[in-house]
């Protein structure tokens, strides 16, 4: 410890003292009486004298640790606590002696050494601050909670209560403090005001009056609504009692409304149990509310055992449902079977028009109730239809349903089905409960009761389809506009011996449920009439759907022509499908010619397999229960989706890889090697100086199939949107006007001998972008119909860049720093003529034109191969330069497109942009956006010298990035401030993949994000399940407290002016749940001035496996060494010493073994310690000293401002 910094402790610590002897000033000039005020003002007093031992004792234990006379610092604090406890001991006696109660008032002279202590080792559940609304309802509870936790905690100054206040305001409640001024002074107005608009007794007590006669009416018992109702009661008494009215004498009124609000079940019981009670003596309001509640308890215990008996009872009809991943709905309703069955209502002996439970029930509520009670309409009995009942229909208006169901009000007649035999509308519009046979929420209800003699036909076709052999086979398909792609069943995909590839896409369908698919395969397939050959992309399903019809047909009376060659002559016939031709297909395949068989009848439809027949047609009456099917499906595919949507998994690998220490390998894999060995052979430089390269392919183009109709499709989805986006339209076509302009793009000529592949294109807007507000891009990972996409067939290639670590450590070591931008990288490197038939795209402005194909004559953004060959073109302009100075900016110091270099002389950093520009001027490369923190290094550039830098921030997702000021040349984090994502685990995950922190500057608030993450794999939560009240609580608060990072202000340099040697320090540390290390980086001059930063630090979550704290510590002190490596081979500076510290003797102890001693997993990790430190000197730190406590053990964010330490 610095002499100057044990002289402020001392300070500090006299300040303290000082306060305590005001405080027995203060208690001296007392008189043994007091009058009212000045016990109060001694109270409070007392009660900070707490905080004030607080303070004192974290100073005191701070001057005990870190000097070496501990005898006189040990004198020092016994005398403070000595004096402290006699003087608060005499401050509760004169409290007790003026009428306070010793118990209440004089417990923390006995608790509060204890208190003071556990403070520091206990951390409670933080106290939410109510919301207020300007409901009268919740005003008390928000006027006593506020005021206990803010209004009157002395601890709190007046702004920050104000800030409290605001934030606990919404609605009309704001409103009343909305136009004043944001000050301190201005706080106690506000209170004021507050309590002036909503403290009206009068107005409160009516409200909650109000609340007691508006008690909403049981309609149907149930111990849900029960409970509300004591619930209601209860909470508004109890604020009546609060603002003084006599509620002890509203027990009969009270009941009486309550009784009235009773279902008839209920009340019925309620006087049955009046009965027992003396006639003479009035009946309490507690005694009806314990009837109440004992009600609800009876009822709440019969439901869970009818829901356990209905879970395990054997039913005797099973509801046959056939749901398939399509989503296609096949419903069989059944009848009952006769009257002699129990209620269906209550289960009891009586029948339904008697029953209670029913009768208790409005008209509307009973009719929403029969079709799930599977009952006659007419008779409320079940075993047969309402159109089959004998008895007399409705009294009301003489129509065939039961009077109890009868509806006068409009739209309750819309809902009632007519029961006439002309009528064949089915499927009333309400959800239903859902069967425990059946898997699936069904999206509409089946009204079984009434015999539909029509139904819904699909439409189907018999095929060919080829096998791997070549082999025919006849398939039964339905085409199906309902669905986006082609599906097939494993079944046919397994006797076809069908070549499967792995895909990763998802099906939508009916009430937005969503299946995962995991392969997909091309089928050859060819119609009837041997005319129309082609081949098909599908997605393999286990079944697809039941037999199609569900039930034959009588086709006697539709008169189909006899010369009409039908794709499927047996359409009338239940068959197996195994193939669906979806709306990607089906366009192509219809014709124009159609054929009405007349009303109520199918029409007939020509299409390229023969003519099909779809509609309406009459049911076989033999089988009365024809099976609705409801036919929908979605295929999310990665050219669907708009790219503003980040693939989770990738977000989450980036965020990983951040947080790793890598090291680039110098070792190419036979991939990598082949790539590299395909640029230096066929990279030309064309006369202009730009590089022409060859696109590195790993497979055959023969493996493509037709790629022409999914772009088509996407370019006509693409001018559906710009119908109703004028200005994305505009936008769209002023960047593919700049494409052929600059010759990037241009109409290729047809050639019919070469595979082409055809990419689909959509635009990204950023509103941020200071050049580009939209961007088109290319995805080349679209499949083909042989299931290869043209990325498939491409080379990667490795890594040619430093990492985006290194380069920021280097960022940070410069005094002047310089940034910059390559215009449209990859577009400046041209690809050879003969791979362009690859890069071909469909394109035109005018939807009236006829579509033209463009080939993209540049390195595309969206294929495989398009970074690294952007990327080795850059190197190699490097490579080629023989200044070494520039060479190595030039090789070492952009990422991807992004330069951050710099220099410690402004002249050194004007050289280095005037060379580098010349340098990639040569190659056709032009620099832009030009930033410095020395203006006069960017002089031809002023509009962009004051700009921010947003380093990692180009995803427009983006929550957390880190940004570099050139102003004030200060690093700072940028939060988005309007975090949507759900509270689940997906929504989690994708928040915190966002976080952007490379250089771990915020490691010990990220390290708690990554403990929730490992806590939810722990779980084994759903991607979409509610979070348990631990976890929620603790992400809503992380919610509310990232914005704070905003006013983070983190100085870029890190190294002192004239510096004449710099250290390097390694603290790591670990706890149960996680470890990490940091490292710093001191810089000192000859005349002794020096500076420490915090330069880099990283944190790992401790495994799930349980391992004991001493082998943490040695992975903490492993992930240092690993940092302070990169940091060495990052910086080009000379590193004088470099020291490690830790608080582990166990480690400290371990590195002074010969590791051959040692168990296998101390002895590898000791082995790469010594290796890699060499003669580095070890130090032992007390953890209180030690900044990577915070790292191991995690911090709240809105703790990070005052951390001294870190």
């Amino acid at each position: 410890m610095t002499e100057k910094e044990e002289k402020e402790l001392i300070k500090r610590r006299a300040s303290y003292k000082g306060r305590l002897t005001a405080f027995s000033n203060y208690l001296n000039d007392l008189e043994d009486s007091l009058n009212p005020s000045q016990v109060n003002e001694l109270q409070l007093r007392t009660g900070k004298m707490e905080n004030l031992f607080t303070q004192y004792d974290e100073v005191q234990l701070r001057l005990e640790c870190l000097v070496d006379d501990i005898n006189s610092q040990l004198s020092e604090r016994n005398e403070f606590e000595s004096t402290f406890y006699k003087l608060v001991s005499k401050a509760q006696d004169l409290l007790s002696r003026n009428g306070k109660s010793h118990n209440d008032e004089c417990s923390m002279s006995d608790k509060s050494s204890s208190r003071i202590s556990n403070r520091r080792l206990v951390k409670l559940p933080t106290i939410q601050l109510p919301k207020f609304s300007g409901s009268f309802d919740n005003w008390l509870e928000f006027r006593d909670t506020f005021s206990s936790l803010i209004h009157v905690n002395e601890d709190i100054d007046d702004i920050n209560k104000f800030h409290y206040l605001r934030a606990s305001l919404e609605g009309s409640a704001a409103v009343v403090i909305q136009s004043m001024e944001f000050s301190s002074i201005n706080y106690r107005v506000a209170w004021k005001l507050l309590c002036d608009r909503f403290d009206n007794k009068r107005l409160l007590i009516q409200n909650h009056v109000a609340a007691l006669f508006d008690i909403e009416a049981v309609r149907k018992e149930s111990s849900t609504t029960l409970k509300r109702v004591i619930d209601t009661v209860n909470k508004n008494l109890r604020a009546l009692e609060t603002l003084g009215e006599p509620t002890k004498h509203w027990d009969t009124l009270l009941i009486y409304i309550v009784t009235c609000k009773l279902d008839p079940k209920t009340f019925r019981e309620w006087e049955q149990f009046k009965g027992d009670f003396d006639h003479n003596k009035s009946i309490t309001l507690e005694t009806f509310l314990k009837f109440v509640r004992n009600r609800a308890n009876l009822l709440e215990t019969l439901e869970m055992f009818h829901v356990m008996s209905t879970v395990h009872a054997k039913p005797n009809n099973k509801i046959k449902t056939m749901v398939s991943i399509a989503n296609t709905l096949s419903i069989k309703p059944n009848c009952g079977t006769g009257s002699s069955k129990p209620c269906p209502k209550c289960r009891g002996e009586q029948n339904l028009s008697n029953c209670s439970q029913f009768l208790g029930l409005s008209n509307e509520e009973r009719l929403a109730l029969l079709p799930q009670l599977k009952v006659c309409f007419n008779c409320l009995r079940g075993g047969h239809y309402a159109n089959h009942c004998k008895s007399p229909g409705c009294k009301a208006c003489k129509r065939k349903h039961n009077t109890l169901v009868h509806v006068t009000d409009i739209k309750a007649k819309s809902t009632l089905p007519s029961l006439s035999h002309n009528n064949n509308r089915d499927i009333i519009n309400e959800p239903t409960e859902q069967s425990s046979s059946s898997n699936v929420t069904l999206s509409a209800q089946v009204n079984a009761h009434v015999h539909n003699k029509n139904q819904g036909l699909l439409a189907t076709s018999l095929i060919k389809a080829y096998d791997n052999n070549n082999c025919e086979h006849l398939v039964r398909a339905i085409l199906d506009t309902g669905s986006t792609s082609c599906l097939i069943t494993e079944k046919l995909c397994n006797i076809l011996n069908l070549p499967t590839v792995e895909v990763n896409e998802s099906l939508t369908g009916i009430n937005n449920s969503k299946s995962l698919i995991g392969k997909m395969c091309c089928i050859p397939i060819k119609s009837l009439n041997e005319g129309y050959v082609t081949k098909i992309s599908c997605f393999i399903l286990p079944s697809i759907t039941d037999d199609v019809p569900c039930s034959s047909l009588d086709i006697k009376d539709l008169k189909i022509p006899s010369d009409l060659c039908l794709a499927d002559p047996h359409f009338d016939t239940p068959s197996r499908v195994d193939l669906i031709i979806g709306a990607d297909i089906f366009w192509d395949l219809l014709g124009t010619r159609r054929i009405n068989l007349g009303v109520g009848k199918p029409v007939l439809f020509e299409t390229r397999l023969g003519w099909i027949v779809s509609g309406s047609i009459l049911n076989n009456d033999q089988v009365p229960n024809y099976f609705p099917k409801c036919n929908l499906i979605n295929v999310n595919n990665s050219s669907q989706i708009n790219s503003n949507a980040v693939d989770l998994q990738n977000l989450l690998m980036r965020f990983w890889q951040l947080e790793e220490v890598g090291h680039q390998s110098s070792v190419y894999s036979r991939e990598e090697k082949m790539c590299e060995e395909n640029f230096v052979k066929n990279t030309t430089r064309l006369k202009d100086g730009r590089f022409c390269v060859r696109i590195p392919l790993k497979q055959s183009q023969d493996c493509l199939g037709d790629s022409h109709h999914r772009a088509k499709h996407c370019l006509l989805s693409l001018e559906r949107k710009f119908k109703s986006q004028p200005l994305f339209k505009k936008r769209y076509c002023e960047f593919m006007k700049e494409y052929i302009n600059l010759n990037h793009m241009s109409p290729c000529s047809p050639d019919s001998q070469r595979v082409s592949f055809f990419i689909p294109h959509h635009g990204v807007e950023r509103e941020s972008s200071l050049t580009t507000k939209l961007r088109v891009v290319f995805n080349a990972s679209s499949p083909t119909t042989s299931g290869t996409s043209f990325n498939d067939l491409q080379m990667i290639g490795p890594t040619v860049q430093d990492d985006l670590m290194s380069i920021l450590l280097r960022f940070r070591q410069y005094k002047y720093v310089v940034c910059a931008d390559v215009e449209k990288m990859y577009r400046q490197v041209v690809v050879h003529p003969d791979d362009r038939h690859l890069q071909q795209i469909l394109w035109r402005e005018n939807p009236l034109e006829p579509m033209v194909a463009y080939q993209l004559n540049t390195v595309t953004y969206g294929t495989a191969s398009a970074p690294f060959l952007a990327t080795r073109c850059l190197r190699q302009i490097g490579l080629d330069c023989t200044d070494n100075k520039i060479a190595t900016i030039i090789k070492h110091d952009f990422y991807v497109d992004d330069l951050l270099s710099g220099g410690d002389t402004v002249e050194e950093v004007r050289e280095i942009r005037r060379k580098v520009t010349v340098e990639l001027a040569s190659a056709g490369m032009p620099l832009r956006k030009w930033k410095s923190n020395c203006a006069s290094v960017v002089t031809d550039n002023i509009q962009h010298s004051s700009l921010n830098l947003n380093i990692g921030a180009a995803e427009p997702c983006k929550t957390l990035g880190l940004s570099w000021h050139t102003e004030t040349d200060v690093l700072c984090f940028s939060i988005s401030e309007n975090i949507s994502n759900p509270l689940t685990k997906r929504g989690i995950l994708s928040t915190v993949s966002q976080n952007f922190d490379p250089l771990g500057l915020l490691a010990p608030c990220i390290i708690v994000m990554k403990t929730m993450i490992q806590k939810l794999w722990v779980l084994k939560l759903g991607w979409d399940d509610p979070l348990p009240p631990d976890i929620l609580k603790l992400w809503v608060n992380i919610l509310r407290n990232l914005p704070i990072i905003n006013h983070l202000r983190i100085p870029r340099l890190v190294l002192c002016d004239l510096y004449d040697s710099i250290d390097l320090h390694i603290f790591s540390d670990a706890s149960q749940v996680a470890y990490g290390a940091c490292v710093y980086v001191r810089s000192s001059t000859q005349d002794t001035n020096t500076l420490v930063r915090l330069l880099t630090a990283k944190s790992r979550v401790a495994p799930i496996k349980p391992v004991t704290i001493p082998r943490l510590e040695l992975c903490a002190v492993l992930v240092g060494v690993r940092l302070y490596e990169k940091v060495v081979d990052s910086l080009r500076v000379q590193i004088r010493s470099a020291t490690f510290w830790t608080d582990s003797m166990v480690v400290l102890g371990w590195l002074n073994v010969v590791p051959c001693k040692l168990q296998p997993f101390v002895r590898n990790r000791v082995a790469e310690i010594l290796d890699k430190t060499g003669s580095c000197s070890w130090r032992h730190v007390p953890t209180k000293l030690n900044p990577a406590d915070h790292i191991s053990r995690g911090i709240d964010v809105s703790l990070l401002h005052s951390l001294d330490l870190w």
